[in-house]
């Protein structure tokens, strides 16, 4: 009786733990153009994404092997979180800078300014009335 509860035990957990198409799409984008994760996208080529990654967990690959694969195949733009190397180390480092600059350059305009921009009112007024006064 042990023996089939445990037997039992290891089933279920192998179920639970099985590896789903909707497991591996989260982490892959589709190769159609359209910049959307595969499990957004409704196209054809998002179809054949899916039917070719559930072949390859018929074949027993793990979620791994399968973004290796899918990596080897469509190149590095496939995954949903590129590598930090190369090219694609400036999508980590770009936005930083980006806001860097900009804010260098606000703080910049905003010292310069520095209330000189705008006349005293009271001095125009002023020349105004002298000006009348003639």
């Amino acid at each position: 009786m042990k023996i089939r509860s445990l037997i039992f035990i290891f089933f279920l957990i192998s179920i639970s733990s099985a590896l789903t198409v909707d497991d591996v799409e989260k982490d892959v984008m589709c190769v159609c153009g359209c910049g959307k994760v595969l499990e957004n996208c409704e196209c054809a080529t998002a179809e054949r994404m899916r039917k070719e990654i559930g072949e390859m967990i018929a074949k027993g690959m793990t979620k791994e092997e399968i973004i290796s694969e899918l990596q080897a195949t469509y190149g590095k733009e496939v995954l949903v979180n590129p590598p930090k190397e190369g090219v694609f180390l400036g999508l980590w480092y770009y936005p930083v800078a980006i806001t860097i600059a900009g804010v260098s350059i606000v703080y910049v305009l905003l010292k310069r300014r520095g209330g000189k921009w705008y006349g005293d009112p009271d001095e125009t007024i002023n020349v105004d009335e002298e000006y009348l006064e003639r």
